[in-house]
């Protein structure tokens, strides 16, 4: 609305000082936090006003602290937002999605190594925190079961792994009842090995997790000879102790770069 410069009130002079013409309202009032406000504002300035707020945060690209640094194409973007309306668990409702998934799950077999006529089952997660706590499920299951039809107790389970495991098995344990069995860092090794970790196996032990990309420096544990000691340990006590192994930052560089390291369904 234009006025002419003499004939403007003094509420006029004050609108114009608190409300200039080039700026939305939601951008000079006030924001509420932790409530719906009592107004809408556009779509756009919602967007804007998110994107300020997510800017502190740090660069991916730039943050030795977590795996998220690698750049991805653009497509793989566009894809996601493509299917953000997809519900991937009604199989029923989107069952080309479904189809998708179950590709995704052989792609990954055939790369892993998994045995041909294994019949590999595999699903997609919100993440590699509820991957682990699948993982330590099915070990615990596992280890119940063969305790069960042993006729022998089933209340002291125990897992173990290095002290520098990802914060999720800890999670794990927790959750599921599970003792967590972390062995301590020596000098000169920052991760779990054979040797280190025969001692807390016993035969409560779901399990043994080998990392292959410690979140501190990288490292893949020996995989290899982890799951040979286990194997004569089996030979030797006829204690059955599984290996899952947490692929971290490695499961997707080590097939390209590394092809010979044996870590994956080939043991």
């Amino acid at each position: 609305m234009l006025h002419d410069k003499d004939s403007r009130t003094q509420a006029d002079h004050e609108a114009v000082s608190v409300r200039p013409e080039f700026a939305q309202l939601a951008e000079v009032e006030g924001i509420p936090r932790h409530r719906i406000g009592q107004d809408p504002m556009p779509a756009r300035t919602a967007a804007q006003i998110v994107r300020d707020e997510l800017f502190l945060d740090g660069n991916a690209r730039q943050n030795l602290a977590t795996f998220v640094t690698t750049w991805m194409e653009p497509e793989a973007a566009e894809l996601m937002a493509d299917t953000f309306d997809k519900n991937m668990i009604d199989k029923d409702e989107y069952p080309q999605t479904a189809a998708l998934e179950e590709r995704c799950v052989s792609i990954l077999a055939h790369l892993w190594h998994a045995p041909e006529d294994g019949n590999p089952i595999g699903t997609s997660t919100t993440g590699s925190s509820e991957a682990c706590m699948l993982g330590g499920m099915a070990m615990k299951w596992r280890w119940r079961d063969a305790r069960r039809a042993a006729g022998k107790p089933v209340d002291s389970p125990n897992l173990v792994l290095g002290i520098n495991a990802q914060i999720c098995w800890d999670k794990f344990c927790r959750y599921w009842d599970v003792e967590p069995r972390l062995v301590p860092m020596e000098e000169g090794s920052t991760g779990l090995t054979a040797e280190k970790m025969l001692p807390y196996v016993d035969e409560n032990t779901i399990g043994v997790v080998g990392i292959l990309g410690s979140t501190q420096d990288g490292i893949y544990e020996p995989v290899a000879e982890m799951a040979a000691a286990l194997d004569d340990l089996q030979e030797r006590t006829g204690l059955d102790v599984p290996i899952h192994v947490d692929g971290a930052s490695g499961a997707f560089i080590a097939p390209f770069l590394d092809p010979d390291l044996e870590w994956d369904f080939r043991l």
